[in-house]
């Protein structure tokens, strides 16, 4: 475990019997994001595992039309966001590709998608003290597996906030190196109004771990790139939401209240 700059902590892992397992006990990850922290989780995911995730994302959404309706959170869709969220009005340019159904994708693309998403559900899992498995459940919080590309040019996610719970701690796995596959853009945080950039401490296969309610953007890629929706190049993350999408929505203004909160969950620990 190495702080690596400020609020940036690096923890290594391996992959275990298709476990991720940290060098420090899963209490005391948890424990470091919510003080809070941004932890890197060196996760041990092989290059080749982390590539056919995109080459087999793209070849499904190569023969998969793009959704244009409205989500239903009930499907496998992918869409190029380019709108302002209407709630927290943040402007949004990127790819993203959603398994909501990932169960009912065929054997070989579920395979590939699940050698990823199996270990980081039951880390979650581990850290967060659930034992939450794949699958739609109407009327309750589920995973939302989603990889996302955010092409060359001038992609990026504005500034943005969620709901502590269910979900508690984000996570953002790097599915390409920064430095090689794409040059700009990476993930920004507000801890204790100190901001926090991770770009060029992401590595392929790291996976950021982040207090939930953390505002948090993605900052754009370069606008010396020539934007294309086709070219493969730019930075690809997975993530794995969990949340019920037709409970209340994220409330409209940003939850700058999360210190306090914070404090007295501290406080009440003691």
């Amino acid at each position: 475990m190495q702080e690596v700059a400020k609020y940036i902590i690096k923890v290594n892992a391996d992959i275990k019997d298709g476990h991720i397992v940290p060098e420090i006990p899963y209490e005391e990850v948890m424990r470091l994001v919510n003080e809070p922290n941004i932890v890197i989780i060196k996760t041990g995911f092989a290059p080749e595992t982390l590539r056919s995730v995109i080459d087999g994302t793209r070849a499904w959404a190569a023969k998969t039309p793009l959704a244009e309706a409205p989500d239903t959170f009930d499907n496998n869709q992918h869409k190029q966001r380019l709108h302002i969220a209407k709630i927290q009005q943040a402007p949004q340019l990127f790819h993203d590709h959603t398994f909501d159904a990932i169960l009912d994708l065929d054997d070989e693309f579920r395979q590939t998608l699940l050698t990823v998403f199996d270990p980081v559900r039951e880390f979650w899992n581990s850290i967060t003290g659930n034992n939450e498995s794949f699958g739609i459940r109407k009327g309750q919080p589920y995973f939302h597996p989603q990889v996302t590309h955010y092409p060359l040019g001038g992609s990026f996610f504005g500034r943005h906030w969620h709901p502590l719970n269910p979900q508690k701690v984000g996570m953002i796995l790097a599915l390409n190196q920064y430095g090689n596959d794409y040059h700009s853009g990476g993930t920004g945080y507000v801890i204790n109004n100190h901001i926090v950039e991770t770009e060029g401490y992401q590595d392929m296969g790291d996976m950021i771990l982040f207090r939930y309610d953390l505002p948090h953007w993605v900052s754009p890629s370069s606008f010396a790139d020539r934007f294309s929706w086709d070219n493969p190049a730019g930075r690809w993350v997975s993530i794995l939401p969990f949340y019920d999408p037709w409970a209340k929505p994220a409330d409209n203004e940003e939850p700058q209240g999360w210190s306090k909160q914070i404090v007295q969950a501290k406080e009440v620990a003691v």
